[in-house]
């Protein structure tokens, strides 16, 4: 893809008035080898503070989700959203739970990971799931429109993916409150720092193991209060204003 679109989209720059970028990595790509009049970086498309933020639900509203999900009170809840495809990269969450176990036993045995979302690799996911034996702890929960609730009420959350712009998913989660762990991709580093979580090469079933117990191992509330903070800047209110401003 990149082979494809980059000659092309560069080649059109000299026609092109404004680009307008989402993330830094393509603002200075941008800004140094194309042809634009103007290059321009916006904060997202903005996401929705009054949806997803910290409290919007009661303890039994989160306790009830909990519930429903097998998910004791006591255990650290690791959540993901996002379609079941290649690049949301699920499967190195899998593996990396399965290096867990067998490296940091008694911090796996009180673990949980869940995945909201459908795609074309659940069987494929399901199988994995299945033949490592973690069925127990790690579930595919199909599609949600309760992705809120489930985001106030998990404890940690996951992003994988080999490639993003500046992902939905993991703005709402750091709205809601939850530290979180994610690929060092372009995107996700924008948004994510060591005082709200940890990265991790997503091609690495090993560092994604040791990122997930160096967050469980953290200050949990520490961090989720840092993105909590942090998200504000990328909120729906900060981005129609900077457009307004283009």
């Amino acid at each position: 893809n990149l082979m494809i679109y980059y000659p092309v989209e560069k080649f059109l720059s000299r026609w092109t008035d404004t680009i307008i970028t989402i993330n830094h990595e393509d603002y200075e790509r941008a800004k140094s080898k194309f042809h634009a009049k103007r290059v321009e970086y916006i904060p997202g498309v903005g996401i929705d503070l009054d949806k997803f933020s910290f409290s919007l639900f009661t303890k039994e509203e989160c306790g009830d989700v909990r519930k429903e999900l097998g998910i004791p009170e006591d255990a650290i809840w690791l959540l993901s959203v996002g379609e079941l495809n290649v690049n949301k990269n699920h499967e190195t969450v899998i593996r990396a739970l399965e290096g867990m176990r067998e490296k940091e036993p008694e911090t796996f045995a009180n673990l949980y990971y869940t995945v909201a979302g459908e795609g074309d690799r659940r069987d494929e996911l399901q199988s994995l799931i299945e033949t490592l034996g973690l069925s127990a702890q790690v579930k595919l929960l199909g599609y949600r429109n309760d992705v809120s609730l489930l985001c106030e009420s998990a404890d940690i959350f996951v992003m994988p993916s080999f490639r993003e712009g500046l992902p939905v998913s993991l703005m709402e989660a750091m709205a809601s409150g939850l530290p979180c762990v994610a690929s060092r991709i372009r995107g996700n580093t924008d948004l994510l720092d060591e005082k709200g979580g940890m990265l991790f090469d997503p091609h690495s079933v090993d560092e994604c193991w040791k990122a997930i117990g160096q967050v469980i191992h953290s200050n949990i509330e520490e961090a989720g209060c840092h993105n909590r903070n942090k998200i504000k800047h990328f909120g729906k209110a900060v981005v129609e204003k900077a457009m307004a401003e283009t």
